[in-house]
């Protein structure tokens, strides 16, 4: 009873395998052909072979489409919003503007959108705005930014903003690439880039990478963003840096740099400063910028700071005086210089003295051009001032050179 029940069972089985298999190939061979037509309809139409026009495929053909159609609304919507913010006349009203449009880009828009906005006319100087544009693309995507400016001709001055502003937040993903892509002999410009960025976090590391710098203009100007970063830091951060210093070249344009700035703030503190270097070297290096602050401010009191200084220095000095001094009182600047007779470089201080006053004063002036010990500097001198008289008034300077004792080539050209 058992076998048969189990006999029929499998029988059943294998009868209904058999009817799925039947109609499975029936269906096969009744639809192949409206298969082949529905399939080269759809290929006809722009449908997709592997699916149906409500298939996976195509709805994902569909979905492309429309996120193309999105971005190039989304596009278009940014162009026109650019020329919208370029047309805002209030120039912190068109700042904020720009900011807010550049906080919605992402890093693939930013080369349309530099593009569009260097295409644009402008109210006054817009590279201020442009490097904001510039500042945030380098956070969104250096890389791909600095290959964007380095494939136009014009797009080294972009280069360099774009470095300073990616070393600030990235030193040594920029340093690499800095390294990396200078071919030149030279000093490496995008270095000097590279350290006015690094500066701003890191001034012993910026000052380690301009000491790796030939002297070149390239090394002042990273030497200049780092004591621009001093300063932020406080004056008594930056007076004690050039300590730091074993170069004596780096050290003597720091204090240069240092005491210019600082000049501007506090013109005592920096005369103090100067003054307390031993080496008249370094105290040439800061001593007419500071003379000449001073000056403006109590020119007494500068021609009495200029006598503190070592003698080798004294005459820079005296040079920073002799402007402001000269502008109230030519005489009394005349017999002041007078009193500096004898210390090193004092044909510098003549000279000064008689550029202080050759427009004023054109006959004294050549006068003073006597005191000039050096005879080749003399005949210059001779040549230079006269020359500019002589346009003014020749025959004034006719009637001089031929009542005062001058050099032969001087007396041959303006007898």
């Amino acid at each position: 009873m058992k076998a048969s029940k189990s006999i029929f069972t499998h029988a059943a089985v294998f009868a209904v395998g058999i009817a799925i298999a039947f109609v499975a190939r029936q269906s096969s061979e009744n639809g192949a052909d409206a298969s082949g037509d529905a399939r080269r309809s759809s290929l006809s139409s722009g449908g997709s072979e592997t699916g149906s026009a409500d298939g996976p495929a195509s709805a994902s053909n569909r979905e492309r489409r429309e996120a193309a159609a999105r971005g190039e609304k989304e596009r278009e919507g940014r162009e026109r919003k650019l020329e919208d913010i370029v047309h805002i006349g209030d120039p912190l009203d068109r700042q904020i503007a720009l900011l807010e449009a550049l906080k919605r880009l992402g890093p693939n828009d930013f080369a349309a959108f530099s593009d569009q906005y260097r295409s644009l006319d402008h109210y006054g100087n817009s590279r201020g705005e442009y490097e904001m544009i510039l500042r945030a693309w380098a956070k969104a995507d250096p890389l791909g930014a600095l290959t964007h400016a380095g494939e136009r001709p014009d797009g080294f001055g972009d280069q360099t903003v774009l470095l300073a502003a990616w070393a600030g937040s990235d030193a040594s993903a920029a340093e690499r690439w800095a390294l990396a892509n200078y071919e030149g002999d030279g000093p490496n410009p995008y270095l000097a880039s590279v350290i006015r960025g690094v500066a701003v976090n890191d001034i012993s590391h910026a000052s380690a990478l301009a000491a790796s710098m030939p002297n070149s203009r390239e090394r002042g100007e990273a030497m200049d963003a780092i004591t621009r970063a001093l300063m932020v830091q406080g004056a008594d951060a930056a007076m004690a840096f050039p300590n730091s210093i074993q170069d004596p070249d780096m050290k003597g344009g720091y204090i240069s740099m240092i005491a210019d700035r600082l000049a501007n703030k506090d013109a005592q503190a920096a005369a103090d400063w100067v003054a307390s270097f031993p080496d008249a070297a370094m105290q040439n290096r800061g001593a007419r910028r500071v003379a000449d602050a001073l000056a403006r401010q109590d020119v007494e009191k500068a021609a009495a700071w200029v006598e503190k200084l070592q003698p080798a220095a004294q005459a820079e000095a005296a040079r920073g005086v002799i402007q402001p001094m000269s502008s109230n009182d030519i005489a009394g600047t005349a017999k002041w210089v007078t009193t500096l007779n004898g210390i090193p470089n004092y044909d510098r201080v003549v000279e000064e003295f008689v550029w202080s006053c050759d427009v004023r004063s054109p006959e004294q002036s050549a006068a003073w051009i006597a005191g000039v010990s050096d005879p080749a500097q003399k005949t210059r001198l001779y040549h230079r001032m006269l020359g500019e008289w002589a346009r003014r008034d020749p025959a004034a300077v006719k009637n001089w050179v031929a009542n005062n004792p001058v050099p032969g080539s001087v007396s041959q050209r303006f007898r």
